[in-house]
């Protein structure tokens, strides 16, 4: 497991565990002892972003930078790449040919390789080391997607009557469809917070500072009917699982709403609020992915004084 906290990130945290247990082996990569790295037979530390070369590119922004590497990597630490190239040589020694990634590969000349003439001209750059001096931005013609009105459907048009809607057993034309219906009292929101990305600095001492623990966000109204104080430890559960946390009063949420940000993991309360969320699975995931993927929307719960 690289690059994902799948039991602090991931929809119905137990079911995933009982997955986890059916297992010969786990291994984890990753920087910190987080949950998925506890249930890993095998972990192997991998280095941050001071100790690695990369590129630097974003969701939010049209921007691309160099990451220089400042530090030799730190005691056994290697970067996800040399990991995966000294597995391909351990399986290629067992069975050549066996695998197909590099060997022996130094993390830099593959970053190196991620450089090509299309992504030159995009950034308007003769060379990955031009940005050494420098982020570069995108040359686009708009930021605004298909401003060059090209979508991404058989016609290439956008498209009111989908056939490819149809094919995954769906109606061509656009029909109503009922929302999910209730299957508990309130209404669950898992929204993001501003002290962490997903499950990403949360754990680190200073940010803690200000956000010491997590809450359950409730509605004056809803803490009377249910006899809950502010600072109440409370008990929140549906179908998938419940949690137990601290509750602060709040008029800015709906009197039929729980809220609780998502990200949260370890410290001094195991809380995770994914324990919560079940797997409906969406309706065109196999579209794009093969697999049906998670629709994590429409959640419900309820609460009461733990």
């Amino acid at each position: 497991i690289a690059n994902k906290n799948v039991l602090s990130q991931d929809f119905d945290r137990n079911k995933i565990l009982e997955a986890f247990k059916k297992l010969e082996l786990i291994v984890a990569v990753d920087l910190f002892f987080n949950p998925t790295v506890e249930q890993a037979d095998i972990v192997l530390p991998t280095t941050t972003l001071f100790e690695d070369w990369t590129v630097n590119v974003s969701y939010w922004h049209y921007w691309m930078s160099i990451n220089e590497q400042a530090i030799a990597p730190l005691y056994e630490t290697k970067s996800d790449i040399e990991i995966a190239s000294a597995l391909s040589a351990k399986l290629n020694s067992i069975q050549p040919g066996s695998c197909t990634f590099p060997e022996n590969i130094d993390p830099k000349e593959m970053m190196v390789k991620e450089f090509n003439d299309g992504i030159y001209s995009l950034f308007g750059i003769k060379s990955w080391e031009d940005l050494k001096e420098g982020a570069q931005k995108a040359k686009l013609a708009s930021s605004a997607s298909w401003s060059d009105f090209k979508f991404g459907t058989p016609s290439g048009k956008y498209e009111f009557k989908s056939s490819v809607a149809e094919e995954y057993g769906h109606t061509a034309l656009v029909k109503y469809k009922e929302p999910r219906k209730a299957y508990d009292t309130y209404r669950l929101l898992t929204p993001h917070s501003k002290y962490n990305l997903h499950s990403q600095f949360q754990n680190l001492d200073w940010m803690l500072d200000y956000n010491p623990e997590p809450l359950a966000y409730i509605h004056p109204r809803l803490a009377s009917k249910k006899g809950i104080a502010n600072g109440d430890m409370v008990r929140v559960f549906n179908k998938t699982g419940e949690v137990k946390l601290t509750v602060s009063i709040t008029d800015n949420v709906p009197a039929d709403t729980i809220l609780m940000y998502e990200g949260w993991y370890g410290q001094k309360n195991p809380f995770n609020v994914n324990i919560l969320v079940d797997d409906e699975s969406s309706d065109m995931g196999k579209y794009k992915t093969g697999a049906p993927g998670v629709a994590i929307h429409d959640q419900f719960a309820e609460i009461e004084k733990a």
